[in-house]
């Protein structure tokens, strides 16, 4: 998820969910850890006593032996077998059954199998408000897991009231300083976040970041992604010397946990940049995309999305500063790798070619801005529609850059007729 989609704007790297194109293996693990992160840890699976010699479980079933190898689909096959076991001989309502059907939910969410997690959820949830209650540890434990399946995808509206319901039965039995009540409103704040509620997410996120200072200490992974998150609402507020100091801090931390090239670490480098731009700091703004770039670079490669932002961002805050030669060369270099991995047509190529053709029209290379315009215009037309703000700004630029150009042309033979 890029911030701010407006052409022409810095972008922000953003863990959680791909926006473009088809997900490759690696990006897809990615992308669970990211939201695994983001929204709490997931995989909390009781360790008992089978209460059946034909029901596998415990520390040292295959279940447990294949969830420590990460094997995912095996874990599946072997924990429906148990459901299915757990189901015939206990009943469906058992403690020990509505457990083992929660830990399926929870591995089917490892898989990115999140329509089946959710029906799993849904299950597990009925069954333990049956037997528990509304606000039992393990019900509010179903409930928060239900609004991370929904998350997953994208029904941000369901998510939210799930986790605003996990969120105060945790605060009114766990108490505001428990963590998985924390938990539990980061996951709020991170679907209010992806629902464009800034105010109440920034709220959230500030709620959720004192408690987690309290209880986990201001270095613990999840606090320092409590920053980060905060952070990215402080961007889309505008708030950017807060965003500034968030992500400052964030940086120190994650440099200090992760190293210096970790993924999460080169986020954060770029998104300080971002801030820094805001600012009007170009200069401090480029030396931060120049280390995001290089470290992008070496850990994701050339062509990965987050590298292709890093270059774009780099020659943002080039532009900015009159370096007119250096931006175009980034420019173009974006552009080359955007349609290759994106295509023509692209949200992020076509904002690629509008920039493009500004940094060109400075430059007063004319007839080279005037074909990316006409080219952001028509591919714009095509793939956004004609109404959409991209095309109409490019539009707008062109017919400013053609009637500037008419003007040139007008001046030079009324100063060639008057010599």
């Amino acid at each position: 998820m890029q911030y701010q989609s407006e052409e022409g704007r810095e972008e922000s790297l953003r863990p959680g969910f791909a926006t473009t194109g088809k997900k490759g293996r690696s990006q897809e693990k990615r992308e669970k850890a990211d939201t695994k992160q983001r929204c709490g840890p997931v995989n909390r699976r009781m360790e008992i006593r089978s209460p059946h010699p034909d029901i596998p479980l415990g520390a040292d079933s295959p279940s447990a032996i294949l969830s420590d190898e990460r094997k995912y689909q095996e874990v599946e096959t072997t924990y429906q077998h148990a459901l299915g076991a757990m189901e015939r001989v206990l009943g469906p309502e058992h403690p020990f059954t509505l457990e083992s059907m929660n830990t399926l939910g929870e591995i089917l969410l490892d898989l990115g199998k999140y329509e089946g997690a959710e029906a799993i959820f849904q299950s597990a949830l009925a069954g333990r408000e049956k037997v528990f209650g509304a606000n039992h540890a393990d019900t509010l434990r179903s409930i928060d897991n239900l609004g991370r399946a929904l998350h997953h995808q994208r029904k941000y509206k369901e998510a939210e009231m799930v986790f605003r319901s996990a969120h105060s039965g945790r605060e009114k039995t766990l108490g505001s300083c428990d963590l998985d009540t924390i938990l539990s409103s980061h996951g709020l704040a991170v679907t209010l976040l992806d629902r464009k509620n800034y105010p109440e997410a920034e709220r959230m996120y500030r709620h959720t970041l004192g408690g987690m200072e309290k209880t986990l200490g201001p270095d613990h992974e999840f606090t320092l992604d409590s920053v980060s998150t905060l952070s990215e609402t402080l961007l889309d507020l505008k708030k950017y010397d807060e965003a500034e100091a968030m992500c400052r801090r964030a940086l120190a931390g994650r440099e200090k946990t992760l190293g210096p090239v970790h993924q999460d670490t080169l986020l954060i480098v770029n998104n300080l940049g971002v801030a820094l731009c805001n600012q009007k700091k170009h200069h401090e703004a480029e030396v931060m995309y120049r280390r995001a770039l290089v470290a992008a670079e070496k850990t994701l490669g050339l062509d990965h999305r987050d590298t292709l932002i890093c270059i774009y961002n780099l020659a943002r805050a080039l532009q900015k500063q009159r370096k007119y030669c250096e931006a175009e060369m980034m420019y173009w270099r974006t552009l080359a790798r955007r349609e290759r991995a994106l295509g023509p047509g692209h949200t992020h190529t076509l904002r690629t070619i509008f920039s493009l053709g500004t940094v060109l029209q400075d430059q007063r290379k004319y007839d080279v801005a005037e074909i990316m315009y006409r080219r952001a215009v028509t591919e714009g037309e095509k793939s956004l529609g004609p109404s959409h703000r991209m095309t109409l700004k490019s539009a707008k630029y062109l017919e400013v850059l053609l009637q500037s150009m008419e003007l040139r042309t007008l001046d030079q033979v009324l100063w060639g007729a008057g010599g």
